[in-house]
């Protein structure tokens, strides 16, 4: 059997008369009955004050009860707050909440209410008013927008072709573009309308009578505009955001830490603050965000924050005042992005810079590692293929390996079982460090098979 490395594959008591004796008492008797009067009656009373608090706009709800439609004070509150989002079946990430005002068609604009999905996870608002979509509380990387059902909105969705641009707009001042992707219908109980794994905007047509409804799909368009032309940077130079100036210094990309959740990645940015203005600035006003080169947006981790080399941002920063703090953030396991943008803004005046990062996680840290097998044989049974090797990390960051990274395939592009691995993945390889391996898999029926590991591949043949 033999090896051949390819090239870069990809929780005291008082006595009482007893109640008999009370019974047999009239005056006890008409007592008794006086006050069972008075108590209904206060019984009556709270309930009427307590529907014409409601009625006031009074919240007699249970506390974390979601208000269901835009326009409260309740939800116009939740701007900019962090959100967890779900990514996967098993993991969630946390994302930037900025919830939109409107969204524009070629030939329409829509003003956008807000609508929480219910527990047992049904969307069915009943949106009469014409020119008003309603937007799903919470999905921000794929956005989903209802439009009433209506000849019209029905016109205007079968009349979208390839090209055609549809805008959102939010209440932060963002505005994204989409462009027109893919029209369908999906039965009302399809759920993976909601999924928010690409960016991009799913516009559902809603109180469509019988089992399905129109759907139409778009991808996001990374907007690229001169006034942000002159306010993006690069690591180790200054970026002036009004009478800020703001300078990252160095990135770090942690991913071998025990209290980091299983899937995710964290990712540290150290940099510098100046107040060059003459008064004092409320740091709670700037938000910090991280951007990756699809789009995807991830706000500040505690966890991470505190793994950098400065403390958090916080309070105020005197005029001429100098300040070295830290921001993290929780990113994907294996996250594939050629650089990261960090992108500070203004809440209360929409200003923003955009430091361009280079991202040394994903295929970046795969580049710096060296792969060897010393090992490929068939298991006793004639069952099984097992396959031993070792994986330096030569690079300055950690490595980590998971299953997505690893295959055995056929010349015919056939994907084996993997039956077992030890170590249990992930495997993380800190830097200057070599990881030992072994994997089984199901046993190719063929000569000849191809296995691959991060970007290199070998070629087994002999295993007859």
């Amino acid at each position: 059997m033999s090896i051949e490395p390819q090239e870069n594959a990809p929780t005291e008591t008082n006595s009482t008369p007893s109640w008999r004796d009370s019974l047999s008492n009239p005056a006890v008797l008409v007592a008794g009955g006086i006050a069972l009067i008075a108590l209904l009656a206060v019984i009556v009373l709270t309930v009427i004050l307590v529907r014409q608090g409601g009625d006031d706009g009074v919240d007699t709800a249970v506390s974390g009860t979601p208000t269901p439609f835009g326009g409260s004070e309740a939800e116009s509150s939740l701007a900019g707050e962090p959100l967890v989002v779900g990514m996967s079946d098993s993991a969630t990430i946390s994302v930037t909440l900025d919830s939109p005002i409107t969204f524009g068609l070629p030939t329409e604009q829509f003003n956008v209410q807000t609508q929480v999905i219910g527990a047992d996870g049904t969307w069915t608002p009943n949106v009469d008013e014409p020119g008003t979509a309603v937007w799903v509380y919470g999905t921000i990387v794929n956005y989903v927008v209802g439009l009433p059902d209506s000849d019209e909105n029905r016109a205007l969705l079968e009349g979208l072709s390839p090209g055609d641009e549809m805008t959102l707009a939010t209440r932060g001042g963002t505005r994204y573009t989409f462009s027109f992707n893919s029209r369908t219908t999906v039965p009302v109980t399809n759920r993976d309308i909601f999924a928010q794994t690409t960016p991009g905007i799913t516009l559902v047509i809603l109180g469509t009578e019988g089992s399905e409804r129109l759907v139409v799909n778009g991808r996001y368009v990374v907007a690229e505009s001169d006034s942000q032309a002159g306010n993006v940077v690069n690591l180790g130079e200054t970026a002036q955001l009004e009478n800020i100036q703001l300078t990252v210094n160095s990135t770090t990309y942690i991913a071998d830490r025990a209290e980091i959740p299983p899937g995710f990645a964290l990712f540290v940015v150290d940099y510098q603050i100046q107040n060059v203005g003459l008064t004092a600035i409320d740091s709670g006003n700037l938000q910090l965000s991280l951007v990756d080169s699809l789009g995807n947006q991830y706000v500040l981790s505690p966890l991470a924050t505190q793994l950098g080399n400065f403390p958090t941002l916080s309070g105020f920063l005197n005029a001429n005042q100098v300040t070295q703090a830290s921001a993290g953030y929780q990113i994907p396991l294996g996250l594939e992005s050629e650089s990261l943008s960090w992108v500070v803004t203004n809440r209360n005046s929409g200003a923003q810079v955009y430091v361009t990062l280079p991202f040394t996680g994903g295929a970046s840290a795969a580049a710096g590692s060296t792969i060897s097998l010393g090992r490929v044989e068939v298991s006793t049974d004639l069952t099984s293929l097992i396959i031993g090797g070792q994986i330096t990390n030569l690079g300055t960051q950690p490595l980590v390996i998971t299953e997505s990274d690893v295959a055995l395939q056929g010349q015919d592009g056939s994907v084996y079982l993997l039956l077992s691995t030890n170590p249990p993945f992930p495997w993380p390889v800190p830097p200057g460090q070599t990881l030992q391996f072994f994997l089984t898999y199901q046993r190719p029926p063929s000569d000849t098979a191809v296995f691959r590991v991060l970007n290199q591949g070998f070629q087994l043949t002999n295993l007859r």
